[in-house]
């Protein structure tokens, strides 16, 4: 709950855009982190970026999402007016270089938040059997 209260609060209640956002990053990155010779570095190389990342559009993202194509259009003109994607001269989507400089705090706190779980989860179940043997977390 509280990524998802953060998630509201850093798109001002658009849960939409949120959404869209979430989708072309996905798509985006999908082969990028399959290749695991692919190091981050390249990303900041604009021309290597691009042709790193798998591209989309309005269309394939509405699809994806089961929204309107139109109101994916729209949410797509948001993300790019906030900098966190832009259009290549193909009318592909990619996120910018910066998409995650916004959401950094967000993201540092849910990792917070998900290592203390995994340690209280790791103290409640220290010793109990479990039907593979006992429970451990490295």
């Amino acid at each position: 709950m509280p990524l998802l209260s953060g998630i509201y609060r850093e798109f001002s209640g658009d849960m939409v855009s949120a959404i869209v956002l979430g989708e072309i990053a996905h798509r985006n990155v999908e082969a990028w982190l399959n290749d695991q010779s692919n190091p981050e570095v390249a990303l900041d190389d604009e021309a290597r970026r691009t042709s790193l990342m798998r591209p989309c559009n309005a269309l394939s993202i509405a699809e994806a999402c089961g929204i309107p194509r139109e109101t994916v259009r729209r949410k797509v003109a948001l993300l790019i007016g906030r900098g966190l994607i832009e259009r290549d001269p193909s009318g592909h989507l990619f996120l910018t270089r910066s998409v995650g400089d916004d959401f950094q705090q967000l993201t540092l706190g849910t990792i917070e938040a998900l290592l203390e779980t995994a340690r209280r989860l790791e103290a409640l179940l220290a010793g109990r059997p479990t039907p593979l043997g006992p429970l451990q977390l490295d």
